[in-house]
């Protein structure tokens, strides 16, 4: 059996205990009056082996019952487990060898177990059909089943079943594909991203055949979509993103369970306001101006030039912190140089690493001082490091204050000149609050 279908050897004893468990009543029943149920899951047309099925019957009669419930309407009684035998014994009176007024012994259920046993049932015979087995298990979970209890009954793992409820919010028209097998499993997978019928059709239906490959149709369905480790929704905190109403879409297919924020514009705001607020201490501290950046890059890329502090030697306390940082930065770097390649816990030693190194960046920024005057020309960037942490970028200079920091520096004596005193003063004031050209294109360009 392929790797789609239930397991035989698993299943074996779900359909005998299931059958076990209804009554062993059997009834004769007339061939006419059987029906193939609803609730059997084998819902693609099969009529591998039915011929074959028919001569084994006819030259030794049927060997195992048909197990029926009676129809909510009639006189019928619907077949549950046996509907190839059932097409067997119709095919036996088309050509006249039996009647279709005889008596088939068959076993009733008096229990609502029908589409379960349906499902084990099927299992046992041809591999069933994947989108039967989809429709087999969503109906189970309809039915009030629980993921772990029909793993348990079919010999399947959790994540197996959930996948496979997953791929029953494929759209009809999608799961009609899947039936003619000219949509792989991959490719289900890749639509099912989409809880949207519509978007599923349209990515399937209105691409060519080229373009439906498994990753081409899930760049598609996440385009506008933000992976959760990205740095924007590292730093925000994907807890914090579904606490404000962001959207979340999780593939269960893939390897490491990926997650996607589907609100981007969100997303950003989410970043905004965590950075204006990282930046209200920093407004009273005497700098002309705080920008507020999404990119870190723009440190390096806006032009600035930059004013210095000057150092001062560290109190006890200050070297005693120090010196234990240092022993944990040497210990986590001998840890991570010692790991193999792609060694999964690289990435949080590394993470810790830089919060070390932060730490011991905050202690001995907290060890110099500005000068007062040039402070008021320089200012900060309060943006997103390139491992989601905050970054405070200060004493930094932009090209239109470049001349009064000169003058200022070589107006003698270390004081400031008559035209920049006015600065120092003002930058005492509330600063300028700014946000970057790029934080500004990443709001305007969002899609609404």
């Amino acid at each position: 059996m392929n790797a789609i279908a239930l397991s035989t050897q698993s299943a074996e004893p779900v359909a005998e205990q299931a059958i076990a468990a209804v009554s062993t009543n059997i009834r004769h029943i007339p061939l006419s009056k059987l029906v193939p149920s609803a609730a059997n899951v084998r819902r693609v047309n099969s009529t591998a082996g039915v011929s074959e099925l028919a001569d084994s019957i006819k030259a030794h009669s049927l060997i195992q019952n048909l197990t029926v419930r009676k129809a909510k309407k009639g006189d019928k009684f619907e077949v549950v487990a046996g509907a190839r035998r059932l097409a067997a014994l119709r095919l036996l009176v088309k050509e006249s060898i039996y009647s279709k007024l005889v008596e088939i012994p068959c076993k009733v259920l008096d229990d609502e177990s029908d589409v379960e046993i349906s499902l084990a049932e099927n299992t046992q015979r041809e591999s069933m059909h994947i989108v039967d087995e989809i429709l087999g298990y969503h109906q189970l979970a309809h039915n009030g089943m629980t993921p772990e209890t029909i793993a348990a009954r079919f010999g399947q793992s959790v994540a197996t079943v959930r996948q496979r409820l997953k791929l029953a919010n494929l759209s009809p028209r999608i799961l009609d594909v899947m039936r003619e097998n000219e949509l792989t499993i991959e490719q289900a997978k890749a639509l099912a991203l989409s809880d949207d019928h519509a978007e599923q059709e349209s990515v399937w239906f209105e691409r060519d055949h080229w373009s439906r490959q498994p990753q081409n149709l899930r760049s598609i369905l996440t385009r506008e979509h933000v992976q959760s480790r990205d740095r924007l929704a590292r730093f925000v905190d994907i807890e914090a993103y579904e606490a404000a109403g962001g959207g979340i879409v999780r593939d269960l297919f893939a390897e490491e369970g990926t997650t996607f924020l589907t609100d981007r514009a969100l997303l950003v705001t989410l970043a905004t306001e965590k950075l204006e607020q990282a930046s209200e201490p920093i407004k009273s501290q005497g700098w002309k101006w705080i920008e507020i950046s999404l990119d870190p890059s723009i440190v390096y890329s806006g032009g600035y030039s930059r004013i210095h502090a000057e150092a001062r030697e560290p109190t006890p306390e200050e070297q005693a912190e120090l010196t234990a940082l240092a022993e944990l930065s040497d210990e986590l770097t001998a840890k991570i140089e010692a790991y193999a390649e792609g060694d999964p816990q690289i990435e949080a030693d590394e993470a810790r690493l830089y919060e070390i190194e932060q730490k011991i960046d905050a202690i001995r920024d907290a060890a110099k001082s500005y000068d007062p005057a040039e402070r008021a020309l320089a200012g900060c960037i309060v943006t997103v490091a390139h491992n989601s942490t905050l970054q405070i970028a200060e004493g930094y200079v932009k090209p239109e204050d470049r001349a009064a920091l000169a003058r200022l520096q070589h107006g003698g004596n270390g004081h400031a000149t008559d035209d920049t005193a006015a600065l120092s003063t003002a930058g005492q004031t509330e600063p300028e609050t700014g946000y970057s050209a790029t934080l500004i294109e990443e709001l305007t360009a969002i899609r609404t």
